[in-house]
């Protein structure tokens, strides 16, 4: 190892250690009532060995919205939550997603970029309603070839069906040439841990895999007129629709009725995929950084200061998305998700849960799934 990766590891350590140490105690070395904020962005809060998939909402989300609208975390960031705080947050202060981790590999335009026009016009042109709706055909094509190389029997819906989906269909989107659509993929699984990264420091190893994975991307979109935005969409926006299309498979898993009815109505799949928004929006944090000057709910926040907004809705109310900008992420998503959902049904009148589903640890904003165990099987007959 060079001595830069060596550094870097050590700083990886230490912030996961400050995370550790603040969500266990109200002082240093002082037992008492951490850190709320700081118990969510160790991603540990999963549940005994990360299967249950209730990521502790109801009591990290719920203690972080005790503590008000706008607070600062022991991590030395404002959290910044509850609908009218993100609100005011968006609209006076301009925030820019900035990573609070130390990165191996940056895959975010840095902030000043961010804040012009044009990035927003490159998304909006590569992965907006309008350019994903011209690969429409594409995507449907895709999800059916994915469920075609499904059999009867035992699965993983993650890894035999939504991860390698999504490689296939943010190839369509991203117009990456045939021949390279093998290593795309494998660049964007290695990839997968750095949307959470930006909060949570990852291992050591897994953060080289993960920059290698970011590397490659990048040498696959150089020289493109809309490099960056590629670069956003492949490893934002393929993690959001793996997640999106993950989460509404384990919705599925075990309600017979409602996988009857996507068969007899696919429309159904638009309805559910947009329900799955609603309730488990991609990231429920994002981090940022304030370029100017702002007030939220009476408190200052200097320019240059560290920022995480966080989304915990009030009871029977929506999930919002924490900032706007992590709506040009939804296009693509819905756009593959639904189409899949359909393929799925149409190929298989069954489907039944085989196991327990798996999230990943140290994945506080995606809470991604890494494994769905599943049966899928015909009509039976007697």
């Amino acid at each position: 190892m060079t001595a830069a990766t060596n550094a870097l590891g050590r700083e990886l350590q230490l912030v996961h250690a400050a995370q550790w140490l603040y969500a266990i105690n109200a002082e240093p070395f002082v037992p008492g009532a951490g850190d709320p904020y700081a118990r969510l962005v160790r991603g540990f809060e999963i549940g005994e060995n990360g299967t249950d998939g209730t990521d502790d909402a109801g009591g990290t989300l719920a203690s972080i919205a005790e503590r008000g609208p706008v607070w600062r975390s022991r991590l030395d960031t404002w959290v910044v939550t509850g609908p009218a705080g993100l609100r005011e947050l968006s609209a006076g202060a301009e925030p820019v997603v900035s990573a609070a981790v130390p990165q191996a590999e940056a895959w975010l335009p840095d902030p000043a970029r961010q804040r012009t026009t044009e990035i927003a016009r490159d998304l909006a042109r590569r992965g907006g309603t309008r350019a994903v709706g011209r690969q429409a055909g594409s995507l449907r094509e895709q999800a059916g070839q994915a469920a075609a190389r499904l059999g009867p029997g035992p699965v993983d819906l993650v890894a035999d069906f939504a991860e390698p989906l999504t490689a296939a269909g943010y190839a369509a989107v991203l117009d990456v040439p045939e021949e390279r659509r093998a290593a795309f993929a494998a660049d964007l699984a290695a990839a997968a841990p750095a949307v959470d990264a930006l909060l949570c420091p990852q291992t050591l190893d897994t953060t080289r895999r993960m920059a290698a994975g970011v590397r490659g991307l990048r040498e696959l979109f150089a020289g493109r007129a809309h490099a960056e935005a590629d670069l956003v969409l492949a490893v934002a926006g393929a993690r959001a629709a793996a997640d999106l299309l993950g989460d509404a498979l384990r919705r599925l898993l075990g309600r017979p009725r409602e996988w009857a009815l996507l068969r007899s109505d696919p429309a159904h799949a638009d309805r559910l995929v947009e329900e799955v928004l609603h309730q488990r929006p991609p990231w429920r944090a994002c981090p940022l950084v304030v370029l100017d000057q702002a007030e939220v709910a009476g408190t200052r926040i200097e320019a240059g200061d560290s920022v995480t907004a966080v989304s915990t809705p009030a009871a029977g109310a929506p999930a919002p998305l924490p900032v706007a900008a992590c709506a040009t992420l939804l296009p693509a998503a819905r756009a593959l998700a639904g189409p899949a959902l359909v393929a799925l049904a149409a190929r298989f009148p069954l489907l039944r849960p085989d196991g327990e589903p798996v999230h990943m640890r140290r994945a506080p904003l995606t809470r991604r799934l890494v494994r769905l165990p599943a049966r899928l099987g015909e009509e039976e007959t007697r």
